[in-house]
């Protein structure tokens, strides 16, 4: 059957039967648009906060290197140099204090309702809250009334421009 016979038999079955039409009125729509590939949005402020540990202590450098061809000497030695850096920029830049007071390895109580997103229970975790255990990581929060977090400003994805030597 060629396309106009099939045409005229589409046509009247869709005047006589319902289900058909409804079928044929379903081709007749539109495909769904394809979904749009959304890139991730980089955050101009994680972009300042990697330059600033790039800049004060080659944090990226040290990270992106493969070590396998060195001695632990000299790992030593370049992981102190970055500590040191990073860890002023950390200072200068972000108050921090920890979540919970008590030191490692002490008993402590996660009472209930307490915020997942501050303290992370792990172990043989059964029942409901109050939780005793052992603290293994007192966590890191920003320090309330440490004001802004001050960070270099950034409209690029830079995090560390190139560096050339000019004889």
């Amino acid at each position: 059957m060629g396309r106009l016979g099939l045409a005229f038999k589409a046509f009247f079955q869709t005047l006589t039967n319902a289900d058909f039409a409804d079928k044929v009125e379903t081709l007749a729509l539109p495909a769904p648009a394809e979904p749009k590939e959304e890139k991730p949005t980089i955050q101009p402020e994680l972009v300042g906060l990697l330059a600033l540990f790039q800049r004060e202590g080659r944090l990226i450098d040290f990270l992106k290197e493969d070590l396998g061809g060195f001695g632990d000497a000299q790992i030593g030695a370049a992981a102190r140099s970055v500590h040191e850096g990073c860890r002023k920029a950390l200072e200068e830049h972000i108050s921090l204090e920890p979540i919970l007071s008590e030191s490692e390895g002490a008993s402590v109580s996660v009472p209930a309702g307490f915020d997942p997103a501050t303290i992370r229970v792990v172990g043989q975790v059964a029942g409901d809250p109050p939780f005793q255990g052992t603290l293994q990581h007192h966590g890191w929060k920003i320090a309330e009334g440490s004001g802004p977090v001050s960070l270099p400003k950034t409209d690029q994805l830079v995090v560390a421009p190139a560096e050339v030597e000019i004889p």
